[in-house]
């Protein structure tokens, strides 16, 4: 047995052979055999891009995957599906179900859908299916995503069931927040919000979003009875026995429930008619898989022998039931194990994401929704931060200069054009893959390059074309439409960056409603410390409403709000519209006085909508701005 000394020791050698070798190189699935001399390594892409495409009814050109992801993912109509005795799935009204369950004490209704409409017309069904009108005696939240149909399902009595941090998170996530522009412009992308609804453009699946649906009417109600967080509750509910645990997948607010009497679990995003979203590309908080994987251990110990999940098809029969779960669970895991394996090995996360394997029967049609690739990346970045092993990555060249060196040495900037346009005439995935790269770097170069944009609009749309992913096929076929101006928002071509600055400014009103301290936290995110350089400015402003002073203090670069008893020397009372108008930019008496004046010199505007001549400036009409806010908002 060899010692840990002996093993240290014996290091110097095995360094020297290990580098005569030439290191230790890795490979992902489809790059095992090696490259003849003189050629390169064969190419790899991840099997969600597939070779053969199919049209869709609407139109779309797609994968036959994408086209069938309706019926595994459990959405092919409307409809008040009766999956047991007394219970019920809701489904066709958009990305998730509803379901309802027939307790002792009247009906219990699992999350109330999309909009107020949508559930007047669940309850239509539902009613039609079971020949009676029905008692609503209980609405059960699995999380804060589909609760905006309360009022058509809120009977009198009714109580609303919820975690106790979903108002918070609702609230949180649709309310003032720096980062709300960035978060739903990447979401109208993923979603395909602006993309044509029939045609080659067209989304081939219910995982896309139209803005009718988005600024359709919201009755949300905060619960009335919370769930305590991380806990595992027995409750009688509606005069049904009921039990309530975690289910932290997609947001921490998640639950799921299980109904002993009739051996019925309810999950939400647990076991979805696809692998579960580690990652969405709009982007959000890191979603660990490990509790997520725990979680499912507890839906496994129920012996349920019916599975209704909000993002997935009915599931019927013990054994039917146990390996929907398993199938899920060991989905996510193997993503998890095999990253953890990778970072073990030395790779960084693109190695990684090119060297996980998932075995055919557990991969085959499942990336209908996100890509393991994607996830592999997230668990990874999750795990250990976004630095692999390449210390270039640790001070590389800007952006810009690295394009330009790449771009000369390659022969400059009309042979990098040759080069994509016959990449494009080529065609095939790895050549699409590629004419993309190019016409990142020409784009980098020069942002209104025409004949960059033509390559890389057809390359996109190319690989939008090929994948099974909804996410991708979303961010892909945006990309092509905003290029040829042909993403239309209210009858009007737009870009992301244009969407972003009009969901990313809050209204008036929304700031007016909004907490004091909420809306002085947005100053936070405007300085621009190049202004502010080693200025140090304080005052203190009495905001209408407030009980308590605040002092706004400018120093080394930040902000910083506190509550205070007294007055400063320079002291201001306002409205709050007053303050509205501050943080946004408007022209008011505030901006001219003293050393709020200074302060408001180091403040930073440009992504705001509200700057005169921004790119909001696009959409000119207010009713088309307010428009798009409220799709925003969703």
């Amino acid at each position: 047995m060899t010692t840990r000394r002996e093993f240290l020791e014996g290091l110097p050698a095995a360094g020297i052979a290990l580098a005569a070798a030439g290191g230790i190189a890795f490979r992902g699935e489809a790059s095992e055999k090696e490259a003849a001399p003189g050629q390169a390594e064969p190419s790899w892409h991840s099997p969600s891009l597939r070779l053969e495409t199919a049209t869709a009814p609407n139109g779309a050109i797609t994968t036959q995957a994408a086209i069938d992801a309706n019926e595994r993912f459990g959405a092919t109509e409307k409809m008040a599906l009766k999956v047991a005795d007394g219970v019920y799935l809701l489904s066709g009204w958009g990305l998730g179900h509803s379901m309802a369950i027939e307790a002792p004490k009247g009906w219990i209704i699992i999350d109330t859908g999309d909009s107020t409409r949508a559930a007047a017309e669940m309850r239509e069904h539902l009613e039609k299916a079971v020949s009676a009108k029905i008692k609503v005696a209980a609405i059960l939240l699995t999380h804060w995503h589909y609760a905006d149909g309360t009022d058509a399902w809120l009977d009198e009595g009714a109580e609303i069931w919820g975690h106790e941090w979903l108002d918070a998170n609702r609230t949180a996530s649709t309310g003032v927040s720096i980062k709300s522009g960035f978060y739903r412009a990447r979401a109208i992308a993923q979603f395909g919000v602006f993309h044509p609804t029939e045609g080659p453009d067209a989304f081939p699946n219910a995982m896309a979003f139209t803005p009718e649906k988005l600024i359709a009417t919201s009755s949300y109600r905060p619960p009335t009875r919370l769930f305590e967080n991380g806990k595992s509750l027995k409750l009688t509910v509606a005069g049904e026995d009921m039990e309530v645990a975690p289910n932290r997948s997609d947001t921490s607010d998640s639950v799921g429930f299980y109904f002993p009497r009739l051996r019925t679990l309810i999950s939400n995003f647990m076991v979805p008619g696809f692998i579960f979203n580690v990652y969405s590309l709009r982007g959000g908080p890191f979603r660990s898989p490990v509790p997520f994987i725990e979680d499912t251990r507890w839906m496994e110990s129920k012996n349920a022998e019916v599975l209704l999940d909000v993002h997935g098809p009915a599931v019927t029969g013990a054994d039917a039931v146990k390996a929907a779960i398993q199938r899920s669970a060991d989905q996510v895991q193997l993503i998890y194990d095999q990253t953890l394996r990778m970072i073990a090995r030395g790779m960084d996360d693109r190695e990684a994401a090119e060297n996980v394997y998932m075995p055919r029967h557990q991969r085959g049609d499942w990336e209908t929704y996100g890509q393991v690739e994607s996830h592999v990346r997230q668990v990874y970045n999750g795990t250990v931060g976004w630095f692999g092993h390449d210390v270039y990555d640790i001070n590389p060249l800007s952006l810009r200069e690295e394009a330009a060196r790449t771009v000369t040495m390659s022969g400059g900037v009309d042979a990098v054009h040759r080069a994509a346009a016959a990449a494009i005439e080529q065609g095939g995935i790895n050549n699409w893959q590629w004419a993309l790269r190019l016409t990142s770097l020409l784009l980098r170069l020069d942002p209104k390059d025409a004949s960059a944009q033509k390559s890389r609009a057809a390359a996109a749309r190319a690989l939008g074309q090929v994948t099974s992913s909804a996410n991708a096929r979303g961010w892909y076929i945006t990309e092509a439409l905003q290029i040829e101006g042909r993403l239309f928002a209210m009858g009007k071509p737009v870009t992301l960056d244009v969407i972003r600055a009009v969901l990313g400014t809050p209204s008036v009103e929304d700031l007016e409603g909004a907490p004091a301290d909420v809306s002085l936290e947005f100053l936070r995110y405007m300085v621009d410390p190049r202004k502010a350089e080693d200025k140090r400015l304080a005052f203190t402003l009495g905001i209408e409403g407030e009980a308590e002073l605040r002092r706004v203090e400018l120093r080394n670069g930040v902000i910083v709000v506190s509550t205070v008893t007294a007055p400063a020397e320079t002291h201001m009372d306002l409205s709050r519209l007053e303050l509205a108008e501050f943080i946004l930019g408007f022209d008011t008496p505030i901006r001219a006085n003293g050393a709020i004046a200074e302060f408001d010199s180091c403040l930073d505007r440009s992504n705001l909508l509200s700057v005169p001549g921004g790119l909001g400036a696009q959409l000119d009409d207010p009713h088309e701005q307010a428009e798009l806010i409220m799709i925003g908002e969703q």
